[in-house]
């Protein structure tokens, strides 16, 4: 039987193209998958133990089946996977041994944790012989991931991992998912290899402090976070300046970036340069309205700027890890000038979704 040959899932890493910090606020988002991905390579036991080598961490772990596993430490996000599974479908009874290995940077803005949440869902349903669409296994992975540790956060990285290329989701119409044809050659990712100190609760303070803010506008005009325009609101801002009232505004021009984004990218061939003007306009907003740059990451999209990238822009939550520099035909040229500013470069590509293949045995 299928589910007790040995096999492999590949769930890719999550780039947020536009609409960084915007799922979470109800906002639209266009994340893609790339090319950069974790693998989890699973084996059929004779027993009922499940043991578990994470090969890039010099780690293991193991335990038995047949009841709710206690978490080792927060974010304990395979065993949250097994526990989220195993409510829905109960029906694993032979142990596994899973090898997991990537090569996707830990902690920098790529969704390493979404992806292996989404990755332990579609690897445990497989051992469990159950057939998930796609849509289940996304929303499987997003209680993996942050349900189950009560955490702040979107689904766009599940999405984005889940369904592969580039997609756009409709917030106002509960993640509605539309494919872009578009193609993007010359993705350039540098990591700065700054730690971010505390993802979870940046994006809590982003999010309460804007949606305080939303609250505040509301009791002055009839305000909707979709549409109500950045000019309106700015009207109010110049009488009551505030660093919460700029984080809105940010985020409401975000939107507006993001939007233009939708338009261009259902073109199959959208023009370079429009697409690198509305990265290097959300990276404005991300650096000067959020804050979520460093020096560091500045000067290696100044460097990639410099060397060609039409362009840039932060990655993920900020304040350290990794950003994008958009530039077809001059990827070596980008990467060299990231790396001489002091990051890693990978040059990356679109990427399928989640996915599983078997194995011979």
């Amino acid at each position: 039987m299928a589910e007790f040959s040995p096999f492999q899932v590949r769930a890719p890493a999550r780039l947020c193209l536009f609409g960084e910090h915007s799922d979470y606020l109800g906002l639209d988002v266009i994340p893609s998958a790339i090319s950069l991905a974790i693998t989890i390579d699973a084996t059929p036991r004779g027993d009922k133990e499940i043991r578990i080598k994470y090969t890039d961490l010099d780690e293991v772990d193991q335990f038995e089946l047949g009841h709710e596993l206690p978490y080792r430490h927060s974010r304990d996000y395979v065993r949250s996977a097994f526990n989220v599974c195993l409510r829905e479908f109960p029906s694993l009874e032979s142990g596994w041994d899973l090898v997991i290995t990537g090569d996707i940077p830990l902690a920098a803005g790529l969704s390493s944790s979404s992806a292996l949440s989404v990755g332990m869902v579609l690897a445990i349903a497989q051992m469990c012989g159950v057939q998930l669409s796609t849509e289940r296994v996304v929303e499987l992975g997003f209680e993996a991931e942050v349900t189950e540790f009560d955490e702040s956060g979107g689904m766009q990285d599940h999405y984005a991992i889940g369904y592969g290329g580039i997609i756009h989701l409709d917030l106002g119409n509960d993640y509605r998912v539309t494919r872009l044809p578009a193609q993007l050659n010359g993705l350039v990712i540098g990591d700065s290899q700054e730690s971010k100190t505390d993802t979870v609760g940046d994006i809590t303070h982003i999010k309460s402090t804007v949606e305080q803010e939303y609250s505040v506008v509301s009791e002055k005009i009839e305000f909707d976070r979709r549409t109500t325009s950045v000019n309106r609101v700015y009207g109010l801002s110049r009488s009551r300046p505030s660093r919460s009232r700029t984080m809105m505004e940010a985020t409401l021009r975000n939107r507006d970036i993001t939007a233009r984004a939708f338009e261009l990218l259902q073109q199959r061939n959208p023009d370079p340069e429009k697409v690198g003007e509305l990265l290097n306009e959300e990276h404005m907003q991300l650096r000067d309205g959020l804050q979520r740059s460093t020096p560091k990451i500045e000067n290696m999209i100044e460097a990639a700027l410099s060397s060609g990238a039409l362009g840039c822009k932060v990655n993920g939550s900020g304040g350290g890890g990794t950003m994008l520099a958009y530039a077809p035909g001059l990827e070596e040229e980008v990467s060299k000038a990231i790396a001489e500013a002091g990051g890693v470069s990978f040059k990356v590509d679109i990427s399928q979704g989640a996915s599983v293949q078997m194995k011979p045995e």
